[in-house]
């Protein structure tokens, strides 16, 4: 079980780092749309993360033959899985650095072709970012203890959803800019890089139900977007809380009240019912 230990500990450091990420880019959002290239270094980062300490080239997160035998049987299909995820997401975070690389030079360019890059844009970037969510979901659920670390995890997933609707926000800004109110940003950028701090901020907004003006009331496109990401917030934070309260707690941390010694037998019960009996009425 030293395996599954250590396993553990690779997760919760990944818990740790990516909240720290999303953490200082939130703060940091005012600082960048004064430098609003590094909303897209901030999305590959996010991504990173899990890529730089799950990836499989990493000699520690490989299923070495040894660690094999010491591992119980009924625990290594699902760890096969998790290494084959492992794969996919260096891939897909490979592809999503290749395609935003081409779609800032597309907008700088030829925005005819950056329209069209958006589409293939959007279709790497959600699914990646949603990958990379229903993963976070299923390391809460199999967390055998409630603990804060498990706390970590499940604020950096509930984070996530609203980077991934940046993302979205950020595609549909080409592909659809009359679904947008925004004033000139400032910067002698194309809209979808100018706009990509605004739209990352309308999509914490959508996330926290508050609502934002970015976002152009009775458009469809804006419509669908802000009902998307509110949705799935409110499926993540109810899939929380009914898979990982239920948890019992880590060692240390307080639990339910311990019954006293003569109410756990049975005649210990009965002497206390009469006890209670007895007492005068008021």
């Amino acid at each position: 079980m030293a395996v599954v230990s250590r396993l553990l500990q690779q997760r919760h450091a990944y818990y740790r780092a990516l909240l720290t990420v999303e953490v200082i880019a939130l703060v940091s959002l005012r600082g960048l749309q004064n430098a609003p290239r590094l909303v897209s270094v901030v999305y590959l980062l996010i991504v990173g993360i899990a890529v730089l300490l799950d990836s499989p080239l990493l000699p520690r997160n490989r299923l070495r033959p040894e660690m094999s035998e010491r591992i119980p049987s009924k625990l290594l299909p699902r760890l096969k899985i998790a290494l084959m995820r492992r794969q996919v997401l260096l891939v897909g975070w490979v592809v999503a650095l290749l395609i935003e690389v081409g779609w800032q030079a597309a907008l700088m360019f030829n925005p005819s072709l950056a329209v069209q890059l958006s589409a293939l844009h959007l279709l790497i970037w959600l699914p990646l970012m949603l990958q990379q969510l229903w993963g976070i979901i299923n390391a809460l659920a199999e967390e055998p203890m409630f603990s804060g670390d498990l706390l970590m995890g499940a604020a950096a997933g509930y984070l996530l959803v609203g980077f991934t609707g940046g993302t979205v926000l950020n595609s549909l800004l080409v592909l659809d800019p009359a679904a947008f109110n925004l004033a000139a940003h400032g910067h002698a950028l194309p809209d979808g890089i100018g706009h990509a701090p605004a739209m990352l901020g309308a999509a914490f907004a959508s996330l926290t139900t508050i609502g934002s003006p970015v976002l152009k009331a009775g458009n469809l496109t804006s419509l669908t977007a802000s009902v998307g990401i509110t949705i799935v917030g409110q499926l993540y934070v109810a899939i929380l809380i009914a898979g990982v309260l239920g948890k019992p707690r880590a060692p240390g941390q307080p639990d339910q009240p311990v019954a006293a010694p003569e109410a756990e037998h049975p005649q210990g019960r009965r002497a206390i019912a009469q006890s209670r009996l007895r007492l005068p009425r008021r």
